[in-house]
């Protein structure tokens, strides 16, 4: 997990091992979950943006590709598929000693088929299943599951706007999606 942080750091114009693709919502709700968390439970690392709460909310389509996959590559394989609307529901948590996440599930057109597609070229990723989740943000460990039960039984239909290639060097491109 530790890996994917690293990624989100790029915001800050660092270099990384490797980039990620991701999906980008516009999600109003967000606002409402994220005044649901108390301040207190909250998991931040100093000078270190990628931790706290979310403020972009996406969902990843693969982690891990190496330097030397270009934008146009990943534009070619995005442009094969038509993303719809996808159902964001079912709050969960990945925990670690560190830190939970407390994300919710993401299901949708193409997204598993996208991920495949990708995988294609050079990558690294020591999470071989794909899991498409959507993360609300970043807590102390062991505070996670009382949210995991406030929004239990909450379902979103979200439309994806854009695809974004986080590459390795730490820019980042924005990318045009077909949409269903």
């Amino acid at each position: 997990m530790k890996k994917l942080i690293e990624v989100l750091k790029e915001a800050t114009g660092q270099k990384f091992e490797y980039g990620c693709v991701m999906l980008y919502f516009t999600f109003p709700e967000m606002n409402k979950i994220h005044e649901m968390i108390d301040p207190e439970d909250i998991y931040y690392e100093e000078g270190d943006r990628s931790f706290g709460l979310e403020d972009e909310p996406h969902t990843t389509l693969l982690f891990g590709l190496h330097e030397g996959v270009t934008s146009e590559d990943v534009s070619g394989v995005l442009d094969n598929f038509k993303f719809g609307t996808c159902r964001v529901s079912d709050a969960s948590l990945f925990q670690n000693p560190q830190y939970d996440v407390l994300k919710f599930d993401v299901s949708g057109t193409n997204l598993h088929n996208a991920n495949r597609e990708l995988k294609k070229f050079p990558y690294t990723n020591s999470f071989p299943d794909y899991h498409p989740h959507l993360t609300v943000g970043y807590l102390k460990p062991g505070r996670g599951k009382k949210y995991v039960k406030k929004l239990n039984g909450l379902t979103f239909q979200l439309t994806p706007e854009y695809g974004v290639y986080s590459k390795p060097n730490g820019d980042q491109d924005k990318l045009e999606i077909n949409l269903s």
